[in-house]
């Protein structure tokens, strides 16, 4: 690709968050920790474009900047497991906080790609693998980053 070249994610109109982008996001902000309310409140005023290629359910996320900052980024303290009709474990649900904004809600799958799950798919817990040191996204998907 050259530089006059668009990037694969380039080119792309946010859209409002659809209703289920947001129920799960309310599901996911219902738990309490260090930021919960300004990421909350920006839930009403996000966009998303689509975050993967691979037609999952991964949303890269905007804030308008006037909307308040959380006091925290990374990775968000709870993570989901999406089970499926059997009950067992078919993906997971990560949210992402970058410069205390919305950034990224990630719909992993362990098979086939996976649309946004209705939260009662989904049961949440403590996000285990993610550390303050943690590189979160690479960096072809930071904001402010060439695509």
């Amino acid at each position: 690709m050259t530089a006059a070249e668009p990037g694969p994610r380039a080119g792309r109109t946010p859209r409002p968050l659809s209703d289920d982008a947001r129920d799960l996001l309310d599901a996911l902000l219902a738990h309490d920790f260090l930021g919960v309310a300004e990421l909350r409140a920006q839930v009403g005023r996000a966009t998303a474009t689509a975050g993967c290629r691979c037609g999952c359910g991964t949303l890269d996320l905007q804030v308008p900047d006037d909307v308040p900052a959380a006091p925290a980024s990374g990775p968000a303290p709870v993570e989901g497991t999406i089970l499926g009709a059997d009950g067992a474990p078919v993906g997971g649900v990560l949210l992402f906080v970058e410069d205390g904004r919305l950034s990224r809600l990630d719909v992993t799958s362990h098979g086939d790609p996976l649309p946004v799950p209705s939260p009662d798919q989904v049961t949440w817990g403590p996000t285990r693998w993610a550390r303050e040191d943690t590189v979160r996204r690479p960096a072809r998907f930071r904001r402010g980053q060439p695509s």
